[in-house]
């Protein structure tokens, strides 16, 4: 059961969000190439447009027409299952006129807020949380800059700060002691801002933003993962990953493939406002175990799952260390990947807040599998099918049309069950 061919990724989920949600800071219009389709990002298109912001379609771009900073002075705002959507707009609002509550479903209901609500109440934020979680009320206040320390890598932390120091008095300064995913910032260098950074220290003042007039968001690189570290792993496999996003704050997981041995091939374009090219992974037999320090987890935090199930193939143990954050995203998902690749006779151990992963481990048929409504959790089930006789049911599987709504198309398209003409008529990025 190989895989071949070649397959665009569905646009970056990141970069949507934040073209969207950053229009509600800026003048003008933007024509927007590959804006990902999840439901996630339509989250952030629905809010944004509560607030003022005009969005529409014309085939395959969309038009987005920013609000020039003058928003609603009141709304209710579902942000449904997207961390990315409640945290930025906690920033965007936090220097508003008017009453604003963001809320989720129960997964987002469940995941910590005060740990953007306490940096923006150090700029003078009037930010409510329930029992530090969402619903969440914001009351525009005055902002004033200041200088901050991250005490979590986050950087939906990070870009809530920078984008409420667009409205703020004063420069806002943020120390960041591990790197994180930089998106917000080539966005508002973009848009006219200057963001000045000095080691591990970013200042950023008040800004009046524009729209460019056009905005190609590249592949995304969390999406492309799934099939690029399947490729590894499925014998007599050979993809090719087209238009995908090569930010170096994102690459995390193709370093821990080649730490791995796996034979992958880049091909970097870098005349875009995020770099991006083509990847190529070939089947490799013999991938050894390999440890990946806490640092480097912020790069490749969305591709853990997936890895874990690569190292399970790979001779030895691979330690994710300081994997904790893991614990509160849309699922516990060190919990979800030791107990699912657990059934399929994966030798997965949670230690603290480490994941270890020790293999080869040959996988074995099991008849159903829970993802926990988790995205991540899901495509990673049904990557590990591939390296089993037998077909399991997945519990929650419709959750991947949170991040990548093509998913089950582009399986079939590289396993060799529809071909590309047929891919292109239903659109291979569209879900």
């Amino acid at each position: 059961m190989t895989l071949k061919g070649e397959f665009s990724p569905p646009g970056d989920k990141s970069v949507s969000h934040r073209v969207v949600l950053m229009s509600l800071l800026a003048d003008g219009k933007v024509e927007v190439e590959n804006l990902s389709r999840c439901t996630d990002v339509k989250s952030s298109m629905a809010a944004a447009a509560e607030l003022g912001a005009k969005i529409s379609q014309n085939g395959d771009l969309y038009l987005i027409e920013g609000t020039g900073d003058e928003l609603s002075r009141s709304a209710y705002l579902d942000c449904g299952n997207s961390g990315t959507t409640i945290r930025l707009l906690c920033g965007i609002l936090a220097g508003a006129p008017g009453r604003f509550v963001l809320d989720g479903d129960d997964s987002l209901r469940r995941r910590p807020m005060e740990r953007v609500a306490e940096p923006l109440r150090a700029m003078g934020a009037v930010i409510r949380c329930r029992y530090g979680k969402c619903p969440v009320e914001v009351s525009g206040a005055t902002l004033r800059g200041t200088s901050l320390e991250l005490s979590v890598p986050s950087a939906q932390v990070k870009s809530a700060v920078l984008l409420a120091a667009c409205r703020g008095f004063g420069p806002t300064s943020i120390v960041q002691t591990v790197e994180t995913r930089d998106h917000t910032e080539r966005l508002l260098e973009l848009m006219g801002s200057r963001v000045l950074k000095s080691g591990q220290t970013m200042m950023v003042g008040p800004s009046r933003l524009r729209l460019p007039a056009r905005v190609r968001v590249p592949g995304d690189p969390s999406s492309a993962a799934f099939f690029l570290c399947g490729a590894a792993m499925v014998p007599g496999s050979e993809i090719t990953a087209r238009g995908v996003m090569l930010n170096p704050t994102r690459n995390g997981f193709l370093e821990v493939m080649r730490r791995m041995g796996a034979d992958l091939k880049v091909a970097r374009d870098d005349s875009g406002h995020e770099p991006e090219g083509s990847v190529t992974v070939r089947y490799t037999p013999r991938l050894k175990g390999c440890r990946v320090r806490s640092e480097e987890i912020p790069g490749m935090v969305d591709e853990i799952p997936i890895l874990a199930l690569l190292a399970s193939t790979a001779r030895g143990e691979t330690v994710f260390q300081g994997v904790g954050e893991l614990r509160v995203k849309e699922s516990d998902r060190l919990s979800m990947i030791q107990r699912q690749l657990g059934r399929l006779n994966a030798g997965v151990s949670v230690e603290g807040d480490d994941l270890v992963v020790r293999g080869p481990s040959r996988l074995r048929y099991g008849r159903t599998l829970d993802s926990g409504g988790d995205h991540r959790i899901a495509m990673t089930l049904r990557m590990a099918s591939l390296l089993t006789k037998g077909q399991p049911e997945i519990q929650g599987e419709d959750s991947v049309n949170v991040s990548y709504p093509g998913f089950h198309r582009h399986l079939e398209m590289l396993r060799g069950r529809s071909t590309s003409r047929e891919m292109a008529g239903q659109g291979a990025c569209i879900g």
